[in-house]
């Protein structure tokens, strides 16, 4: 986290910029400290956006704007507000409460009784909402409140207020989630006062009504998901309380019961996963029983999705629960009929090889990797032969650590990693002859592969597969020479730092090469500038470049007279 005094070095320049720019130009207005420490503004843009930003002392503990920006977390109108804060800060300090401007908690302390009382009745006239929000605030004094049904129309009239026809888009979602942050923070409270009952009323309007409305927004941003989380969160609060009562962790059991049997939980993100976490918590504290009829309930109602996802997870989650629940038994019997689950087997897998029964474990493995192929599953079927190159480690079994290290280097790629680990299974000597002849069956190997692609040569692919090697092996000239021609920028990145001091004429050759096909290429100012830049990091790590490239500058400008943002780019590089 970054404060007032250092938030620049923070921000990426050209949002800093930005926003600096609209500080400047007067576009933060109505700001406003509140006691909280939260400062409050509205920034003139395309549109007007809603800023708010947390400070503790100078330490800007958390911010959020409103508007649609997804390139960080902090927007240019945050940026402005930021300035129009710092700008604001030494001025409170320093104010004198007998000339300067009084504050909202200073013109709050001068306000008496009945000027309080006779602003909130009128206020109440103007705004109904208002008015619900005071009777929430101060709804433990009256105990014949209904706060479920209160805080339901409340929630209610946000999303209305917040929606088009029933339809809630990108921005809107910012509005609500800045709205709904009252009634998020009357249950924060409700819990921080140990008042339980409310907070369990709280949270379980939230979660209900936001379920229903992701069905119908935009939610691209998560505000909605945020919502439904933060009321799941709160019922899980409740159930891990100590001081809350049996009665109302009872109510809350029915609750979860009943409210995960409708499958939209599971269709949203991971909120059945959430409310069965709560539920295991209450039912441990409660009715254990309770706990695993759900699961078998679930277990019936999901049984009619296409995958195995959620089956599986209800399986696993009641061999917890029954060894949780010091039900050992059970537990080995519902492992030994659900052996085909990748988590169970592995457990037993795990427990194998504490125990050194590594022959055991193997059949394990191997019946793993039958049930792996047999649902046509590669990835499972990797994870099982990364499960036997461990086992084969703790018994020292060379010859299957040397099959899988090399099978894992050069399945995807070449894997660094693995190519330590195979090559740390030779000693010195033998291993140049070993990698020799690797390297030498893949060239046969590329020589008598037919290609079926312009872009699929000979050199490419010979690059592609034996760069890595070259590099590890430090072998220079190897390197150079399996380069293709026509080297992508990609490419030369990665043997820029290996031989541009080695090889610098050949190097520059290719560069050369790469940046007068991007010149001819290029078609608008981003990509002219891209090829300055590169131009210019050649001229500065490449000794005697400068010529070359100068000259490539100035050919370019004279080739393309019609473009005149490439000849303002190549003039940077010539520096004239």
């Amino acid at each position: 986290m970054f404060t007032l005094d250092n938030f620049e070095s923070a921000i990426t320049a050209q949002i800093l910029q930005r926003g600096k720019d609209y500080f400047k130009n007067k576009a933060v207005e109505s700001l406003e400290e509140n006691p909280s420490g939260t400062w409050a503004a509205t920034v003139e843009g395309s549109e007007d956006y809603e800023v708010e930003v947390l400070l503790s002392g100078k330490n800007v503990e958390d911010y959020s704007c409103d508007c649609p920006y997804d390139g960080g977390s902090v927007c240019k109108h945050i940026v402005a507000v930021l300035y129009a804060i710092r700008e604001q800060v030494p001025k409170s300090e320093k104010k004198s409460p007998k000339t300067g401007k009084l504050s909202f908690e200073d013109l709050l302390l001068k306000t008496n009784l009945e000027e309080l009382r006779n602003f909130i009745r009128h206020h109440k006239e103007g705004n109904s909402d208002f008015g619900e929000k005071f009777m929430l605030f101060f709804a433990e004094k009256d105990p014949k409140m209904d706060i479920a049904s209160k805080y339901e129309g409340m929630v209610r009239q946000i999303i209305r207020s917040n929606s088009s026809r029933g339809f809630m888009d990108y921005r809107q979602t910012y509005s609500f989630a800045k709205e709904i942050r009252a009634v998020q923070q009357a249950a924060e409270t409700a819990l921080s006062q140990k008042n339980y009952r409310d907070a369990f009323s709280i949270g379980k309007v939230l979660a209900q009504e936001a379920i229903q409305l992701v069905q119908a927004c935009d939610d691209s941003a998560g505000n909605i998901g945020g919502v439904v989380s933060s009321g799941i969160r709160i019922l899980g609060s409740i159930a891990e309380a100590p001081k809350a009562s049996s009665e109302l962790l009872g109510q809350l059991l029915d609750h979860l019961e009943k409210t995960l049997a409708d499958k939209i939980w599971f269709d949203y993100g991971d909120f059945g996963t959430e409310l069965l976490n709560a539920a295991e918590i209450t039912a441990l504290r409660t009715e254990p029983m309770r706990y695993l009829h759900l699961l078998d309930k679930l277990l019936k109602i999901h049984s009619d999705r296409h995958s195995d996802y959620y089956q599986e997870d209800f399986k696993k989650r009641k061999i917890q629960f029954y060894i949780k629940t010091g039900r050992p038994e059970e537990a080995n019997q519902l492992i030994e009929s659900n052996m085909e689950i990748v988590a169970v087997r592995r457990g037993e897998v795990q427990k194998a090889i504490e125990k050194k029964d590594f022959i055991h474990a193997k059949q394990l493995v191997a019946g793993g990797i039958q049930i792996a192929e047999g649902k046509k599953h590669p990835g499972t079927v990797i994870q099982w032969e990364a499960v036997l190159l461990d086992i084969a480690c703790a018994e020292k079994d060379v010859t299957t650590e040397r099959f899988f290290t090399k099978k894992f280097t050069f399945d995807r790629g070449v894997s660094i990693k693995y190519y330590q680990a195979w090559k740390a299974t030779f000693s010195p000597s033998e291993w140049p002859e070993i990698i020799g002849q690797h390297i030498q069956s893949v060239i046969a190997e590329e020589k008598a592969r037919p290609r079926k692609a312009a872009w699929d040569s000979l050199k490419y692919s010979l690059y592609m597969r034996l760069a890595p090697i070259f590099i590890q092996e430090e072998q220079w000239e190897q390197l150079l020479q399996v380069i293709p021609e026509d080297a992508t920028e990609t490419i030369l990145n990665q043997v820029h730092p290996h031989l541009l001091k080695r090889y610098p004429t050949e190097m520059l050759a290719f560069y050369l090469r790469l940046l007068e096909k991007s010149g001819d290429n290029a078609s608008n100012r981003k990509e002219y500038e891209h090829i300055a830049t590169l131009m210019k990091k050649v001229k500065m790590d490449m000794e005697g470049s400068h010529s070359a490239i100068n000259g490539l500058a100035a050919n370019l400008i004279q080739k393309y007279p019609r473009r005149p943002a490439m000849i303002e780019e190549m003039r940077k590089v010539i520096g004239r």
